[in-house]
């Protein structure tokens, strides 16, 4: 097997490299599980002869442009969805996998060539709809409560009525903020009375911090006779912690003048609950609660570009597990799941508080040292990795062991951007792979 082959079917992405005539000779192990058809089956074949007339013809187009004119291009999930006909590996074959290909031209021993990486993207498509939904169901509660709060300043018999069954809680207050009714549910939300409350501002209830805030907010609202509206942290008598979103408009007396103010206080802590859950899921991994790939790149650019200013250095570690995939096939993906929660808990406690890691991708890590670009530092740093992910494992049933390889980057020294870092890293990493497949006589394969 050719040292391309084993890198090709290493990546968790598909890979095809077609020649100058548009036959295909390199067709990687992630094609295979989604195509059912094996890279010797595949080779010398075109595209169409290979995926027969289930092909976009938006791909055969692009991948000609490719090698006649040396042009690049890539096939969107949001407007080619599913180009080519793979599927989930494993599955029903009832329809394809969201497709993301970039069609790349290279050079070959001197000859044009076309290579297609191919993602799949059917999870970010579904997280994208499922955002989506999210975003109008909070868009269509709020035009509700919005709705009912227009409603029920139509007059005061009716706001009686309504307030009585309202789902929001409803208060009146007067000038200096003292509550002279209150409806259940905000009697509810407040854990108070409006006995408990009618000589006292309701402001008077909220954290410390937030009271001079809001009543400062309030008194403009009084001064200028326009609405109020405050988001605040609200700490119930019996301990329990919310948001609570009030607004209210200013009611006037025969005189014109502003006599008090009737408006809405509602529970918005779901609200706030799923907005921080949506902020974690973007920027971290689902599996082992570390940054995610995309976060960390923008905590490295940041990192740098401090660094450049203060003349500091910063050090990236890149680290692969070893033989891995030996453990997904031997005890399953279950197991495997174990092995990278372990892996990432015992990275993170070995690093400093303001270190960042994340999960790179697959078994890959990435270790952000900020200050760190003294050598022997940074070997200790090694070291001390390597023990931790080299301790036992405790899958329940069985322990195993797993070893990984690092490579290091500092800048300035390996590089001063982002992209010649995590290249720099990269390369350093299958080197200290091979290094230790050389002394163990392992295999050479880097999955």
């Amino acid at each position: 097997m050719s040292c391309g082959s084993l890198l090709g079917d290493s990546v968790d992405i598909g890979l095809i490299l077609l020649d100058s005539s548009g036959n295909i000779r390199l067709w990687n192990r992630w094609i295979e599980q989604r195509a059912e058809l094996t890279a010797a089956q595949a080779s010398g074949l075109t595209l169409a002869r290979a995926f027969g007339d289930h092909i976009d013809p938006r791909v055969v187009l692009v991948v000609r442009e490719a090698l006649d004119f040396g042009w690049s291009a890539r096939l969107s999930h949001a407007l080619h969805p599913m180009p080519l006909p793979l599927f989930p590996p494993g599955g029903e074959r009832n329809e394809r996998m969201k497709q993301s290909i970039d069609v790349t031209p290279v050079d070959a021993d001197g000859t044009r060539c076309c290579l297609l990486q191919i993602r799949d993207v059917t999870e970010t498509v579904r997280r994208e709809a499922l955002l989506k939904q999210q975003a109008r169901q909070l868009r269509n509660d709020l035009q509700s409560l919005s709705r009912a709060q227009v409603e029920l300043q139509r007059s005061e018999m009716r706001f009686r009525e309504l307030a009585r069954q309202a789902p929001a809680g409803l208060f009146e207050a007067d000038s200096q903020a003292c509550c002279t009714f209150l409806n259940e549910r905000c009697e509810q939300i407040l854990g108070h009375s409006r006995d408990c409350i009618a000589r006292m501002p309701w402001v008077d209830l909220l954290p410390i911090d937030d009271q001079a805030r809001v009543r400062s907010s309030w008194r403009l609202a009084v001064e200028s006779a326009t609405r109020f509206a405050e988001e605040v942290r609200y700490a119930r008598p019996d301990g329990k912690y919310l948001w609570m979103r009030v607004e209210a408009g200013p009611l006037r007396d025969e005189n014109e003048r502003i006599s008090g103010f009737i408006g809405t206080m509602v529970d918005v802590t779901e609200f706030h609950e799923r907005a921080s859950r949506n902020e974690f899921r973007a920027n971290h991994d689902g599996l082992t609660s570390l940054l995610n790939r995309d976060r960390f790149e923008r905590h490295l650019r940041a990192a740098l570009s401090g660094a450049r200013e203060v003349k500091d250095r910063v050090a990236l570690l890149f680290i692969d597990l070893d033989h891995f995939k030996q453990i997904n096939d031997t005890h399953g993906h279950q197991a495997g799941d174990i092995v990278l929660k372990a892996i990432a808990a015992r990275v993170r406690r070995v690093l400093r508080s303001e270190d960042m890691v994340a999960r790179y991708g697959g078994d890959e890590f990435a270790v952000l040292l900020n200050g760190m670009g003294d050598e022997p530092a940074l070997r200790a740093i090694v070291i001390k990795i390597t023990h931790a992910v080299a301790l036992p494992i405790n899958l329940g049933h069985c322990h195993v062991r797993i070893g990984c390889s690092i490579g290091m980057a500092v800048y300035p020294d390996n590089g001063d951007d982002p992209a010649s870092l995590l290249t720099h890293a990269d390369k350093a990493m299958y080197a200290a792979k091979r290094r230790r497949c050389e002394m163990t006589g392992t295999s050479t394969t880097l999955a």
